[in-house]
């Protein structure tokens, strides 16, 4: 944030790893098997439980910052040229960036606080 504070998200990485290990025994797995479908299962909820970790973080996260600040600028980022970086890919997709930007917006708009993204501002300064 603009005075310095910084917010740690949840660590996805336990989870994923458990994810990854799972489709890679599913893969293995004989098709249309009961023990396939128990895995494959298991990966759903996995999935599941990711989802919902971050949806609550990033609601959490925007409450805060929409209820504790007037006005609400975000940083706009080339998200798709992140992702090509190999190392860091996946945990920018496992962040869920939009989501939190959409989130805000959204929180803004119904608390009546004024909302803009920093690349709105330099359009403007332009013309």
């Amino acid at each position: 944030m603009s005075n310095g504070e910084k917010t740690a998200s949840p660590c996805y990485k336990h989870l994923d790893r458990k994810v990854r290990k799972l489709q890679r025994k599913l893969a293995r797995q004989q098709k249309d098997s009961k023990r396939r479908n128990k895995t494959r299962i298991q990966i759903a909820k996995l999935h599941n439980q990711i989802a919902d970790t971050r949806k609550d973080f990033l609601h959490k996260l925007s409450t805060k910052v929409v209820s504790e600040n007037q006005t609400i600028v975000l940083e706009d980022l080339n998200v798709s040229g992140m992702v090509k970086n190999r190392k860091l890919s996946r945990i920018i997709s496992q962040q869920g960036w939009r989501e939190f930007r959409v989130l805000v917006e959204a929180k803004s708009e119904k608390y009546g606080r004024k909302f803009g993204s920093s690349q709105n501002k330099v359009i403007r300064k332009i013309y």
